[in-house]
């Protein structure tokens, strides 16, 4: 939950006193209560409740990732929440939804799936959303009227040298285009970074247009 100060030694004190008995019970602390703790003061207490306060409007893939689920790291929590944006979205989605997403094995997807549909974990989600913890990113508004790429679908390859994965998968989701994680016929471009791998091949082999970096530059910024 990316709480400061909420270090190992605090954590076994308030689970071994039985104060905390999941993250949800952090959100239900007061300072008397920590300041009864060993090597806590009254200022370290009042720190420490601010961050607890302020990670109630952290970022989904943060909620995701202090939850503890098996097989899901600070990555996969941040390719969870940008797909599907919401906590009640991923409740909805099924193992093949979940492995749909690209980055997400089906090993990973199976183990969301369960840990979701566990009642005592939905209880605890419950909890958090009463506490006041954020369970949904914010939607970015969209334009009017369709997109310069609305419609076209893009898959990459390789490491571009300008952009990073995340910030070309944002340009191209800004203009309406869809980043998807396999070639197949129904693919418009594929964008082929330096050491592509065998995306290359497939998509040569069916004829998919595949645009290098500088091409690639080009046709977001033109379209920008």
């Amino acid at each position: 939950m990316n709480i400061d100060g909420l270090g190992e030694s605090l954590i076994e004190q308030l689970v071994e006193k039985s104060i905390v008995r999941d993250v949800a019970g952090l959100y239900a602390l007061d300072e008397p209560t920590l300041v009864a703790l060993e090597r806590m003061g009254k200022k370290s207490a009042t720190n420490l409740l601010a961050q607890i306060e302020r990670s109630r409007q952290n970022e989904l893939w943060r909620l995701l990732n202090g939850l503890g689920i098996r097989h899901v790291g600070e990555r996969g929590a941040q390719v969870l929440a940008r797909a599907f944006g919401s906590v009640d979205a991923l409740l909805a989605a099924d193992c093949e939804q979940l492995e749909a997403v690209r980055e997400v094995g089906p090993i990973m997807a199976e183990s969301v799936h369960l840990w979701l549909a566990e009642p005592l974990n939905q209880a605890l989600l419950d909890r958090l959303r009463e506490a006041g913890v954020r369970t949904a990113d914010p939607v970015d508004p969209q334009p009017p009227g369709d997109q310069p790429l609305s419609g076209r679908s893009f898959v990459l390859t390789g490491t571009l040298e300008s952009l990073s994965r995340a910030d070309a998968e944002r340009a191209i989701e800004r203009l309406g285009g869809k980043v998807v994680g396999s070639i197949s016929r129904k693919t418009h471009y594929l964008v082929v970074g330096a050491e592509a791998g065998s995306k290359l091949a497939k998509a040569q082999a069916l004829g998919v247009e595949t645009l290098d970096e500088p091409a690639f530059l080009k046709l977001i910024m033109s379209q920008s």
